[in-house]
């Protein structure tokens, strides 16, 4: 007991900190399907990285489910500090795991990494969940590790326009060819229009409040690889929840 509380305040303390450090930034990869039972209380998780991507020995990392069909499977499952290094291969002993979820490949395991010296835009903020979107063809927007290498305010903006001409695409190509689908949306900013309506006539600002939406609730997103078109779909009929700024 006295050494999960202890673990608990270290992992405390050094949340608090990276807040306030600009040099730091928090990061999730996912885990793989090697997980080894350390313990009835603890559990041995694997991540894969690629070269560009090193960690080090006793960094910590705080464990979270993924979202498959249910909001509760994305629920904090324990937290561990990185115990083991081969290669590209990082192991961390997971504890203290108070859901009723089992740990599974591809939980996302959270940990603060150094800044790399890129455009800090939207899209690396929403790579940090490992959130990768993708095209109606589902071609990527971008990757979901090398944007941390090389990203400027210009691949950003590409990025933006060629994401906003995939949305107005697919909202077109569905009033000319399935018209029936373009349900009316009931509640928020949106209330009264269509749908398909609003994807066909998608601006800079409709995406930019999407965008941050997503980043301020990013749970359900989080891990996963979304159709963008889908998901801003999704998020109209709902009533296109917006964050509220100060």
């Amino acid at each position: 007991m006295k050494r999960a509380l202890f673990f608990l305040l270290v992992i405390n303390s050094v949340t608090c900190l990276a807040q306030t450090d600009t040099s730091k930034v928090l990061r999730a990869f996912p885990i793989t399907d090697y997980i080894l039972e350390l313990t009835d209380s603890s559990k041995l998780v694997q991540l894969e990285m690629p070269e560009e991507v090193k960690l080090v020995e006793k960094q910590i990392g705080l464990l979270y489910g993924v979202y498959n069909g249910k909001k509760e499977e994305t629920i904090q499952k324990g937290y561990g500090r990185c115990h083991l290094i081969k290669g590209n291969y990082y192991y961390f002993a997971i504890e203290n795991n108070e859901s009723d979820l089992q740990i599974k490949e591809g939980d996302l395991l959270y940990t603060y990494m150094e800044k790399t010296n890129i455009y800090d835009g939207f899209l690396p903020k929403l790579a940090s969940h490992f959130i990768r979107l993708q095209d109606v063809y589902e071609e990527p927007f971008y990757d979901r590790y090398l944007i941390f290498l090389k990203w400027t305010k210009d691949d950003e903006e590409k990025i933006l326009d060629s994401i906003i001409k995939d949305i107005q695409f697919t909202g077109n190509y569905f009033i000319e060819n399935n018209p029936s689908i373009d349900k009316a949306i009931m509640t928020g900013k949106y209330a009264g229009k269509k749908t398909l309506t609003v994807m066909a006539a998608c601006n800079n600002s409709d995406l930019i409040d999407f965008f941050n939406y997503i980043i301020a609730r990013p749970r359900v997103y989080a891990g996963k690889e979304w159709k963008v078109s889908e998901i801003f779909a999704t998020w109209l009929s709902e009533g296109a929840p917006t964050v509220l700024s100060d």
